[in-house]
C-alpha cells in the first residue's frame, strides 16, 4: 500500500472556521450586523451588493457544511482514531506511533530493531485506516467533506465576482470591505493580503467622490 493510501491529516480547526470568527467580529459593517444584514433598498441595483447577498448565503451554506465534517471528523477520531500502527523496540524509551510508512521508514533509521517489521506496520495501518474508511462511509464524513470543498469553491468564485464588480453606492463599498477585512484576515494558511483588490476598491471610492462632487457643483450652479 502506498504511503498516501495510509496517511491523514491531524484534525486543526480549518480555514472556514476561522473565516467565521472574523466575519463575526469585522464590526458595524459585517454581514453579520443588523444594517447590512437588512439593507434598507431591497431594490437596489448596485452589483456589488447584488454579488454581496449571494456570497452571504453561499457562505452560511459553507459554514454549516464546515460544521457538519468537523463534527463527523471529530466523531471519527473520538470512536475510530486516525490511522496509526503503536511501535514498541528496546531502543525506544516509550511507545511511538506512526501514522504513515514515510514515518516508519524515518524511524526504522536510527532503530534497527524495527527494520524487519514493515509488512507488519503496513498492516496494522491497513487494517485501522479499513476501520476508519468503514465508519467514514456509515456516518458519511467523506461526503460532507466534498460538500464543504464544492461549496468553498463556489463561495471562492463569488468572493471573486463580489470584488470584480463596479460598487455604485457607499453600501456596496462596505460590502466589498467586509469580505476584503475577512480574507486579508486569514492569513494563517500562508495567502497574501489582496492588494489588487484594494486597489480596485480605491478605484471605486475615487469614481463615487468624483460623482459626488459633480452632483454638489450641480446643485449649487
Amino acid at each position: 500500500m502506498a504511503d498516501s493510501e495510509i496517511s491523514t491529516s491531524l484534525f486543526r480547526p480549518s480555514r472556514r472556521a476561522v473565516l467565521s470568527t472574523v466575519l463575526l467580529s469585522v464590526g458595524s459593517t459585517s454581514f453579520n450586523s443588523s444594517g447590512a444584514a437588512a439593507p434598507q433598498d431591497d431594490g437596489t441595483t448596485d452589483a456589488a451588493v447584488i454579488a454581496w447577498k449571494a456570497w452571504r448565503a453561499a457562505h452560511r451554506r459553507t459554514l454549516a457544511l464546515c460544521r457538519k465534517q468537523q463534527r463527523l471528523e471529530s466523531e471519527l477520531a473520538r470512536t475510530i482514531g486516525f490511522p496509526q500502527a503503536v511501535l514498541t523496540a528496546a531502543e525506544l524509551p516509550v511507545p511511538v506511533r506512526v501514522t504513515s510508512l514515510r514515518q516508519f521508514d524515518e524511524l526504522a533509521v536510527d532503530v534497527p530493531s524495527l527494520r524487519t517489521r514493515p509488512a507488519e506496520v503496513a498492516e496494522a495501518l491497513r487494517a485501522h485506516q479499513q476501520r476508519w474508511d468503514d465508519a467514514d462511509h456509515a456516518i458519511g464524513y467523506s461526503v460532507a467533506r466534498q460538500q464543504e470543498e464544492a461549496a468553498s469553491a463556489d463561495e471562492e468564485h463569488l468572493i471573486a465576482q463580489l470584488l470584480a464588480a463596479q460598487a455604485s453606492s457607499l453600501r456596496g463599498l462596505a460590502a466589498k470591505l467586509d469580505v476584503l477585512i475577512a480574507i486579508g484576515a486569514d492569513g494563517a494558511e500562508g495567502r497574501h493580503f489582496p492588494w489588487p483588490e484594494l486597489r480596485r476598491i480605491r478605484r471605486d471610492v475615487a469614481r463615487l467622490m468624483q460623482l459626488q462632487r459633480h452632483d454638489a457643483v450641480g446643485l449649487t450652479a
